[in-house]
């Protein structure tokens, strides 16, 4: 895919744009197309601003580095100041899907949330974050759907401004945690409901029983790499037990897993395993920004495990684990998986802000938004939920190339 030379600058000469007002309290707006001509600004505002997870440097450069080629996605890096001083940094992408040109969040289907990098000291008012969004605009490519979906309404305590849009709307969709807090020895008697917290128990009294039983939290490059290796091979074994198609075998999508862990020393990335009989019972991929742990994979081992709820028990002591660290919120972001119930988590309301710019744009939005809404339908109906996933489980099988059994 090609973005021409006037929709698209290099980096070294980044396209400006600007609101209206005075050069004083004008916002300007410059595009970028790669993560390394902010590396320096966006780390500062990652560490002194206000920043989630998904939105970190390291984060966003591996994406770009490993998913966009496969993707065929440009990313569009919006550069946002005022009277010189920088004020967020939003990480955006171009690209091609089913005919119609669109430009949404940096994700690439591996990010919860969509968000600003935002300076210190930034609460802009919604009339201000009106202006933000006219300068954003006045650089970007002409495309036919502008789309920023799953967005927060706050980035670490601080007012996301494209939440403030008007227009911008609640979704369906929500993310959900709690917060941590007090003694980390009695975090779990005071945060799960009492009849779970009592099986949780017991389930931790048996693994504790085991020889060498243990929990690893590591950000070790060696342990990273074999517990990588452990929670690729469990997911695989239980979405070839359930007959479920495997998200991770789109293409580039594990390189990039283990390039954002392996290949970014320093970064967000953290790993941890539940060990026992020398064997690996679970693994878990998460992210740590901000006094937040937020949960991306997790995987266990099936066959002679599976009684002791291994998910369970290592999600349990990650939990503890992130009270002792200091962190002060744990986030099973978005997904409604019937295990999260038993921790009390609060729900958390994600907003959409989507402009189709032209017909055809309307078009793709009105089918994207019914095939969420079937999608949703579906999750809060479990006995359907699972006869159309049964379906889809027989389709696969029906469409699967059969082996030559003739021997002879």
């Amino acid at each position: 895919m090609r973005i021409s030379a006037e929709q698209m600058l290099s980096p070294a000469m980044p396209a400006p744009g600007g609101s209206p007002g005075t050069a004083e309290d004008r916002y300007e707006a410059r595009l970028h197309s790669e993560p390394a001509s902010l590396a320096p600004l966006w780390r500062r505002l990652q560490r002194e601003g206000a920043c989630t997870a998904y939105q970190r440097f390291e984060w966003i450069d591996s994406l770009v580095r490993v998913l966009a080629g496969e993707h065929g996605a440009q990313p569009l890096l919006i550069e946002v100041r005022r009277a010189g001083r920088p004020v967020m940094i939003l990480p955006l992408v171009f690209v091609r899907r089913q005919g119609h040109r669109v430009i949404e969040a940096l994700d690439l289907g591996a990010c919860e949330y969509a968000a600003p990098v935002l300076a210190p000291e930034i609460d802009p008012s919604p009339r201000e974050a009106e202006r933000i969004w006219q300068a954003v605009r006045a650089v970007l490519p002409a495309a036919d759907l502008i789309r920023l979906s799953r967005m927060p309404a706050h980035v670490q305590g601080v007012t996301n401004p494209l939440a403030q849009l008007a227009g911008t709307q609640r979704i369906d969709l929500t993310a959900s945690g709690f917060v941590l807090e007090g003694d980390p020895r009695t975090l779990l008697k005071r945060v799960c409901t009492p009849s779970f917290h009592k099986d949780l128990t017991r389930r931790s009294r048996r693994f504790d029983s085991l020889p060498g039983a243990g929990f690893v939290a590591t950000t070790d490059a060696a342990e990273m790499a074999e517990l990588f290796d452990v929670m690729i091979a469990q997911r695989r074994a239980r979405f070839h037990e359930l007959g479920r198609h495997e998200p991770l075998d789109r293409p580039g999508f594990i390189a990039f897993y283990r390039d954002a862990a392996l290949g970014a020393p320093g970064g967000p990335v953290w790993m941890f395993g539940l060990r026992a009989e020398g064997e690996w019972l679970a693994a878990s991929y998460g992210l740590v920004q901000g006094g937040s742990f937020h949960g991306v994979l997790l995987t266990m081992a099936g066959d002679k495990w599976r009684s002791l709820a291994p998910g369970l028990l290592i999600a349990a002591r990650i939990m503890v684990w992130a009270r002792e660290q200091g962190l002060d919120y744990f986030d099973f972001t978005i997904g409604r998986q019937a295990y999260k119930r038993g921790f009390n988590p609060v729900d958390q309301t994600l907003f959409e802000r989507a402009e189709p710019v032209t017909l055809r744009g309307r078009i793709a939005l009105g089918l994207i938004r019914a095939n969420a809404s079937a999608k949703l339908r579906l999750e809060r109906h479990p006995a359907l939920f699972e006869r159309a996933r049964a379906g889809v489980r027989l389709l696969r099988r029906l469409r699967a190339p059969r082996s030559d059994t003739n021997l002879g």
